[in-house]
């Protein structure tokens, strides 16, 4: 029987789906505000691509940079403002996460970023064997009564991790 090397025990999670193999190990994807600017009040991000027979073990989440949206909102006249954001596949936009508010701005106050604890989803996700199936975040400003989109968003991170495993080991087919 082969032996683990303590620096195995620690590996960081992967970034590169195409790394996923038949034993359970964590991927680690990183929102950040830029990529979720733009002249709309929604966005969606594809996280990765799953291939045929994977697995999701668990998914975790957090705020890691708090969201903030810049100097032109006016509390007195633009009302209240929420980022929301969810996450899901390409057909249960909240499987995971459903719409947690990420930054929420109030009439007559100030930002007040809201930081989403660590969270483990431990519904299995069972392989789609016909299918590949992307992962992806979705954004949304509401409430927003004066035109405030995402690109309106001058700070903020979310990061999301998946306990995935594949018994294709990173094979489309």
């Amino acid at each position: 029987m082969r032996s683990l090397k303590r620096k195995q025990l620690h590996k960081l999670p992967e970034t590169v789906i195409a790394n996923i193999s038949a034993v359970p190990q964590w991927f680690k994807f990183v929102v950040d505000y830029t990529d979720i600017q733009v002249a709309a009040t929604t966005k969606t991000i594809t996280l990765c691509t799953l291939p045929i027979k994977s697995w999701i073990h668990a998914v975790a989440w957090k705020t890691t940079v708090s969201f903030s949206q810049n100097g032109d909102w006016n509390p007195s006249t633009d009302g209240t403002i929420n980022l929301l954001a969810s996450l899901g596949d390409e057909d249960v936009t909240a499987k995971w996460l459903n719409a947690k508010a990420v930054l929420a701005v109030a009439e007559g106050g100030g930002e007040t970023p809201i930081d989403i604890e660590d969270a483990i989803g431990l519904t299995p996700y069972e392989p789609d064997f016909d299918n590949t199936h992307d992962l992806e975040a979705y954004f949304s400003m509401l409430g927003a009564e004066f035109g405030d989109n995402l690109d309106d968003l001058d700070a903020g991170e979310m990061t999301y991790w998946f306990l995935l495993s594949s018994m294709n080991e990173g094979s489309a087919g």
